[in-house]
């Protein structure tokens, strides 16, 4: 049948760019709605409706939850530990409707036949298109306030479970009061970026667009693949934006270039992008004055970020090896409590001092210091034999491995020693925490004859990289200090700047 079909790998937001009003007798959707936030929801649906015919008919299946009480509670009860695993394998999840029925009526659709299997958990909704008066006045999508959706619990885990997403509902946020000349600024939906960014830009007069990320930060995002041009499109399309401001222009953080096409997003939305500064603390004074940017946009891995990334990196893993010492060896619970957190803080905070680029060779190098002073306390001290604590080495070495896990690239923004290892053991991911897939091997090259010195590679890089030199030549200068996250490749639209 490849004479007959037609594929196409496209965002669900985007689907009526690809084709005519009117061009479909029937739509089938299977296992995508409950992927989709609300609004995405919306806007698909209405999108659907455009491309069906008259009295087309769209077809939906997709998981329900049961509606009578005791298959609710059988459904959850299956469900409850598929979902917890699926969590902690994939970083992702799905929540079954309650109100799909609802939803395809007020888009427009009459529903002409349902039904239901699996204890009502899974249903398949078939929906005819109505035809309506579109003299209508359109109404735009409600647009959140800052702390709308504060959640105490999100706060928590922002700090203590950075292994794991940490959503929030996408969407359009209002900071202050703004007009159609105000500024439009993007973010991801990671909860402590949300929250960060709206308390910078307190006082400002801003329209915010939370773009779906799966809870991931920005950086990590467009490293990774979960921020890029779609997820822009969708979050500019389903907030209507382009129907609230008169200008064109959008601001998106400067880490997220590594995952935008640039050119692409104008031809899809008309908005010229613009990359604004590494932290939200500094989008003040960058919407002041746009060259700003120039100063702020190198990432910070000062000693309270590292400090940070202590406690939210490494307090589940604390958490679970500290149950399993209870059920096994209570006594010994506070001393590996002590030794677990001390040796973290200098592995941490030390970084920069202790010898060794890698972080599991920091972390070896440690481990053999603290082992042999175990070996001369049971020898010189207690009179014992060398190796007579040999468990308390294996765990002394088990927990250095750890926290010298990818040390390197969570507080020195250098390449992941994790994925590397996976690139060589043919793993490709591990859910949202490792994609060997998306691993950059390789040297940033500039190719000086094609550069036009338009300086997007200065504004792009996290790094410091790029320099002017003379007579306002753009050159790679600090070539040790790159870690190839193809930022400025994938922005410098002459191609003057390759990997290698």
């Amino acid at each position: 049948m490849q004479d007959r079909i037609s594929l196409y790998n496209v965002g669900v937001v985007e689907i009526d760019s690809l084709f005519a009003e009117n061009s479909f007798e029937l739509v089938v959707s299977t296992l995508v709605f409950s992927e989709l936030y609300s609004e995405e929801r919306s806007l698909a649906l209405n999108q659907i409706k455009k491309l069906l015919k008259p009295n087309g008919t769209l077809v939906i299946a997709v998981e329900v939850q049961p509606q009578k009480p005791i298959k609710k509670l059988i459904h959850f009860l299956v469900r409850a530990p598929l979902t917890i695993l699926t969590y902690i394998i994939a970083q992702t999840g799905t929540k079954p409707f309650t109100r799909i029925s609802e939803e395809i009526t007020a888009s427009g659709f009459e529903i002409i036949d349902e039904s239901r299997s699996f204890l009502d958990s899974f249903t398949t909704v078939s929906a005819k298109k109505i035809e309506e008066d579109r003299s209508e006045k359109v109404v735009l999508p409600q647009a959140k306030k800052p702390d709308d959706d504060v959640s105490f619990i999100k706060s928590v885990w922002d700090f203590v479970g950075r292994w794991f997403p940490n959503p929030v509902e996408p969407g359009l946020r209002i900071i202050g009061d703004p007009d159609r000349d105000s500024p439009v600024i993007l973010t991801s939906n990671f909860h402590l970026t949300v929250r960060r960014v709206e308390k910078s830009l307190k006082g400002e007069n801003v329209f915010l667009l939370v773009t779906p990320t799966n809870g991931i930060n920005v950086w990590c995002a467009s490293c990774g693949g979960e921020l890029n041009t779609h997820s822009v499109i969708t979050a500019i399309r389903t907030s209507r934006i382009n129907e609230r401001v008169d200008h064109r222009q959008i601001i998106l953080p400067q880490l997220s270039a590594p995952g935008i096409d640039r050119e692409f997003l104008k031809r899809e939305t008309g908005r010229t992008v613009l990359f604004g500064p590494t932290y939200s603390k500094d989008i003040p004074l960058y919407l002041k004055d746009r060259r700003t940017v120039f100063k702020y946009n190198r990432a910070d891995f000062s000693l309270s970020f590292r400090l940070e990334m202590l406690l939210s990196m490494n307090f589940i893993v604390w958490i679970v090896i500290g149950i399993i010492t209870l059920l096994i060896e209570p006594d010994i619970f506070f001393p590996m409590s002590a030794f677990f957190w001390v040796t973290g803080l200098i592995l941490y905070a030390g970084f920069p001092l202790i010898p060794g680029k890698s972080g599991w060779l920091k972390a070896g190098i440690l481990s053999v210091i603290e082992i042999t002073a175990i070996v001369l306390f049971s020898n010189l001290i207690l009179n014992m034999s060398m190796f007579s604590h040999w468990k308390v080495m294996l765990i002394v070495s088990a927990i250095n491995l750890w926290l010298g896990f990818d040390l390197r690239g969570i507080v020195a923004g250098e390449p992941s020693e994790a994925e590397w290892l996976m690139h060589k053991l043919g793993i490709k991911s591990f859910g949202h925490i490792f994609s060997a897939d998306v691993q950059k091997a390789g040297i940033i090259r500039q190719n000086v004859i094609k550069c036009n010195n338009c300086r997007i590679c200065l504004v792009v890089c996290p790094k410091g990289v790029f320099d002017i030199i003379d007579n306002n030549k753009i050159r790679i200068q600090e070539q040790w200090e790159c870690f190839a996250c193809t930022a400025c490749v994938k922005q410098c639209e002459e191609n003057a700047l390759y990997l290698e």
